[in-house]
């Protein structure tokens, strides 16, 4: 400006040395002169106000990010707020010992509970109808052996909470192998109802108890099988034993006479191996046994002619047969009259 200036007025020298070179009057003066050469119709100075709108939008874009920050850590404060006070509305879950073999359940919640699910391990759940109560309660059974009950609480906005828990609990059933046979012993101070058994997921068996003990004996199945055993008492107490059981094969024993009527003849088999043959003829007051090892011959079947003729009358004969697992069968006493 002052290059126009100085260029389209004489300068005065006076307002040199004081230092003043030109009034306003001769800037408007100048500037009149320069715009009345320009061409077009609107006439703008770029420059003008620029520093004053620079600062007002800085100052705008100041305050808008202010607001956005402060905005923000409002919702972020809300937001833990909202978080905290949906953990405090969590039921709380707690699970005491009862009795020796029951625990009771208790659950509180500051919303309404819709309903509870509990079952042990993988088996089905017992659902309980909370009835938009704000507290439940329920006893459980413990079965024997080692079980995880699992709890499941819903409330009334189908917010869902899960809870579980480890039991231990040994089993007054005792099951003793021997052979192929399972001896099933039980001593309680309930009187008993009844016991069931089962093999693997076959249909099980019951068995009419009526007392505070068992002594029962039954029949393995031969291969590696899963026994079950469940005592049921006059209170609907349960105790339960699951074993596995490797059952062997028992020996097959049939008995005949040969053709001319003499001798007694002995047929068994055996899935394995048979071991020997005992049996005891016409018993008399030694009560003698006779035994045939069989164990160098490695058989699976074999027919046995006894050695003794048959006696006019009357003659009686015991016989047991024995395989390599130590499995045993009977014949009780076969008679047979000459």
């Amino acid at each position: 400006m002052n290059q126009i200036l100085s260029t389209s007025m004489p300068i005065d020298n006076k307002k040199k040395k004081s230092g003043q070179y030109y009034t306003p009057d001769d800037v408007a003066l100048i500037m009149s002169e320069w715009l009345s050469k320009c061409e077009g119709e609107n006439i703008c100075d770029v420059a003008c106000g620029t520093t004053s709108s620079i600062l007002k939008f800085f100052g705008i874009a100041i305050l808008i990010f202010g607001i956005f920050l402060a905005g923000t850590g409002v919702y972020a404060i809300y937001k833990n707020q909202s978080y905290q006070q949906e953990q405090n509305l969590e039921p709380t879950i707690s699970i005491e010992n009862k009795t020796e073999n029951t625990v009771m359940l208790r659950i509180t919640h500051k919303r309404n509970i819709a309903k509870v699910e509990y079952g042990w391990n993988d088996e089905e759940k017992t659902v309980v109808n909370g009835n938009n109560g704000k507290y439940l309660e329920t006893e459980i059974k413990i079965p024997s052996g080692t079980n995880t009950l699992h709890v499941l609480v819903v409330d009334e906005t189908g917010k869902e909470m899960t809870y579980e828990k480890q039991y231990e609990m040994e089993s007054k059933i005792n099951l003793e192998v021997t052979g192929n046979k399972i001896k099933i012993t039980y001593d309680g101070d309930t009187k008993i109802s009844y016991m069931t058994y089962r093999w693997d997921e076959e249909e099980e068996t019951t068995v009419e108890i009526n007392n505070t003990s068992i002594d029962k004996e039954i029949d393995a199945i031969k291969g590696l099988h899963t026994l079950t055993v469940v005592v049921v008492d006059e209170n609907n107490n349960t105790d339960t034993k699951q074993q596995k059981i490797n059952g062997v094969s028992k020996p097959k024993i049939t008995m005949g006479i040969d053709e001319q009527q003499q001798h007694f003849v002995i047929q068994a088999s055996d899935e394995e191996q048979l071991s020997k043959i005992r049996f005891v003829l016409n018993k008399d007051e030694e009560n003698q046994s006779y035994f045939v090892n069989l164990e160098e011959q490695n058989l699976k079947e074999i027919q046995y002619v006894v050695p003794f003729e048959l006696k006019q009358g009357e003659n009686i004969i015991e016989v047991t047969v024995y395989n390599t697992n130590g499995v045993s069968e009977e014949t009780g006493v076969v008679r047979f009259v000459k």
